[in-house]
């Protein structure tokens, strides 16, 4: 997660729309942060933090100004707890979040397989992607184990593929040769 943002990157990505602030009216000032921090994170990163160590203190900054509280209120939000649970739920009603289901799987792995995997990315932007797809397409995040299985298993498709596109370019003689190197190695 980015830690440092500056006042234009804060005013694009964590900005509360009007909608956005009606949710949050009638609420205290501790939950009134709590539930827009929760929301404007989702928006980010198509997932929940944690806790407040997930989000940069300018973000916090940001957002409290936004709802006007001061940042400091958020220490008291019960992030897991009922309260913390009831505006996860808020926030995925609001934003008309989608479950992940069949349907949104092979989505998914669509553009998995024709515009993530192609590129290849460093880990840590392959993870930020991912987060930026649940985010945009408004689809629910599967648990950890069964995201982790679509990708290894998408990776494992994606690089067969390879395989095969080149294995399809060696001509007859290459093929014989390589055949030779790979009987010579066991």
């Amino acid at each position: 997660m980015q830690r440092l943002w500056s006042g234009e990157e804060l005013g694009e990505h964590w900005t509360l729309r009007a909608d956005d602030l009606a949710l949050l009216a009638a609420l205290p000032a501790g939950g009134r942060l709590g539930l827009a921090a929760q929301l404007a994170y989702w928006r980010q990163n198509g997932r929940f933090p944690d806790d407040e160590a997930d989000l940069a203190p300018a973000v916090v900054g940001h957002l409290a100004t936004q709802v006007g509280v001061h940042a400091d209120v958020l220490e008291g939000y019960e992030w897991t707890g009922r309260t913390g649970r009831r505006h996860r739920r808020l926030v995925l009603d609001h934003l008309a979040v989608a479950a992940f289901d069949d349907a949104a799987e092979a989505k998914f792995r669509i553009w998995l397989s024709d515009e993530l995997l192609p590129r290849e990315p460093a880990p840590a932007v392959f993870e930020g992607e991912v987060s930026g797809w649940f985010a945009r397409e408004r689809i629910s995040r599967p648990g950890g184990y069964r995201l982790d299985r679509i990708l290894r298993s998408a990776r494992a498709t994606h690089d067969d593929a390879a395989l095969l596109r080149v294995a399809d370019r060696l001509d007859g003689g290459m093929r014989e040769r390589l055949d030779a190197l790979l009987a010579n190695a066991d």
